[in-house]
Parts: structure tokens; C-alpha cells; sequence
């Protein structure tokens, strides 16, 4: 049950209703407690959802809302003055009061702070409020990570030398390296609401796992072998030291960072691997016989 007014407080009431509404005496009565002032109407603003309540935000400029600014007006402090309003919906004031004015509207309770303060503050009548726009807070970096997930990396083409089909020679240096072509920069954007991140996805280096427990890290694509330069060297290539069947494995390993418009942002996403390529490897062992020179 809601709590009386004191008779005492009812010319301040008045008062204060007249500074809020800035418009005569809007209460003239109060022989029913709160819900005896209900002649209080404002229109316009917006209506704001808090944890389940509904809270008005009067329009800019009003008397409304220069009540609900945090500090006293300036000037000669005014004793009838509230301030540091706060206006919520009252529905159990709509059950008990009916509309206080055109419809659709809904009461409003005052909270406020200073020395035009009654308790409670009486109700009063607020049509043409509007619902405040939504604004969804969309995280820059969720964005960029869906925007990572198309990058789509590829597995890389592996190439050797001796060529594939062909058997590698234990003790002889395999040249290792990748189709030169898949050693590029990749780009993928999305896009929610005004935000748009960029992933940019960077090879840094190729791992080869050489099928008997070892392993070869080549910061590039490695170096592609020609017969027709027989002094080239290349800085990614494997010597087997046994015989065997083994399966070859390349992986790229991918730098992402990212970007972002509509919204502050951007900088790494980690290191990232794309899908592997394998190749079946032979290595045999080649022997040879040494004859002296001149024996019969």
C-alpha cells in the first residue's frame, strides 16, 4: 500500500508540480494520497526497457528535463526546486486512476533529489513517448574472426627433386618446395550492422613432416629445382639417412591479423595452419663396386 501524503507537504506539492510541468498548479488536491494529483500531463520523449522497467527520457529543453539534470539549477537556490529527476512507468497507477489524459499514454512517478522533494512524488500523464532505438554494440573482433573463417586456405602442391615417382636416394639432399603461386596474401571480410571487419591471412613458413620422425620448417616456398641451372641451391630440402616407404607431409602456416571500419579495432588473430598435402615417398639405397684400376 502506497504511503499517504502529509497535509503539510501538499502546498509543496504544488509547487513543485507547477516548476515541473511549467504550467499553474497542476495538483490541486490531495484527499486520496499519491493518486490524489493526477491533473500532471507531458507529452513526447522516449521510453526506455531496464531490467523490466520502463523508464521515460523527457524532451530536450523541458521543464521536464531540466529537472532531471544531477545538479541544482544555477542562480539563488530555489527551495521549491527538485532536480536529479528520474521518471518511472507506473502501471498499478493506470488500474487504479484510469487515463489521465489522451490515449495511449501511461503515469509516470518522479523520483528526484533536492529540496522540492516530496515522498512519494505524485504521478502524472505522459502521451506521445516513443520507443528509444535500439543500438546493438557489435564487437569488432567476433566480426573479424567470422571474416577469418572464409579466408579459405588451401593445401599446398608439393613438389621434389628427384620428382615425384621417382625414388629418393638415401644420403642425397631431396629439394623441397611448394607451387610458387600458393605463396600469397588471402582477404575475407564481414559485416554486421555498421561494422566490417578485414582478415588478411600471410604464409610464413611451410612445415614438412618427412614421414620417418623427422621434420623441416622452410621460411618460403622453397626454391624450385631446374636441370638447366646445375648450380642452384636452395635452403629447404631433406636427406634421408634409411632406406623405406614413407608419406611425405607439407602444411603452410598462416600470420592473420585484422582490420575494421564502423568501429575501433584491428591487430592479430594468431598463427594459424591450413590443411595439409601428403605424397608417398620411396627411398632405396644405391650401392656401387669399386674395381682397382689395372686388375686382371
Amino acid at each position: 500500500m502506497r504511503a499517504q501524503l502529509l497535509s503539510g507537504s501538499v502546498a509543496l506539492a504544488a509547487v513543485a508540480a507547477s516548476v515541473l510541468t511549467g504550467a499553474g498548479p497542476a495538483w490541486a488536491g490531495d484527499p486520496n494520497g499519491q493518486y490524489g494529483w493526477t491533473n500532471a500531463q507531458a507529452s513526447g520523449g522516449q521510453l526506455t526497457v531496464q531490467a523490466g522497467h520502463t523508464y521515460w527520457t523527457p524532451p530536450a529543453n523541458s521543464s521536464w528535463a531540466t529537472a532531471g539534470k544531477s545538479d541544482p539549477p544555477p542562480g539563488k537556490p530555489d527551495p521549491n526546486q527538485p532536480y536529479g529527476c528520474t521518471y518511472q512507468a507506473d502501471p498499478e497507477a493506470l488500474q487504479t486512476l484510469g487515463s489521465g489524459g489522451a490515449t495511449p499514454g501511461q503515469w509516470m512517478i518522479p523520483t528526484c533529489a533536492g529540496p522540492g522533494v516530496i515522498d512519494p512524488m505524485p504521478p502524472f500523464w505522459v502521451t506521445g513517448a516513443q520507443p528509444a532505438a535500439v543500438t546493438v554494440q557489435v564487437d569488432p573482433v567476433v566480426v573479424a574472426q567470422k571474416a577469418a573463417q572464409e579466408l579459405g586456405f588451401g593445401s599446398p602442391t608439393i613438389e621434389m627433386a628427384p620428382p615425384d615417382g621417382s625414388p629418393q636416394l638415401v644420403g642425397v639432399a631431396a629439394w623441397l618446395w611448394i607451387d610458387p603461386g600458393e605463396w600469397q596474401t588471402l582477404t575475407a571480410s564481414a559485416s554486421a550492422g555498421p561494422v566490417t571487419s578485414t582478415a588478411t591471412a600471410s604464409p610464413s613458413k611451410v612445415v614438412w613432416d618427412m614421414g620417418d620422425g623427422a621434420s623441416v620448417t622452410c621460411d618460403g616456398p622453397g626454391t624450385p629445382y631446374s636441370a638447366s641451372d646445375p648450380n642452384a641451391t636452395t635452403n629447404c630440402s631433406y636427406t634421408w639417412p634409411d632406406p623405406g616407404s614413407f608419406t611425405v607431409t607439407a602444411t603452410i602456416t598462416w600470420t592473420v591479423t585484422w582490420t575494421a571500419t564502423g568501429a575501433p579495432g584491428g591487430g592479430n588473430l594468431g598463427v594459424h595452419a591450413g590443411p595439409p598435402a601428403q605424397m608417398p615417398v620411396t627411398v632405396t639405397e644405391s650401392q656401387a663396386i669399386n674395381t682397382p684400376t689395372g686388375s686382371n
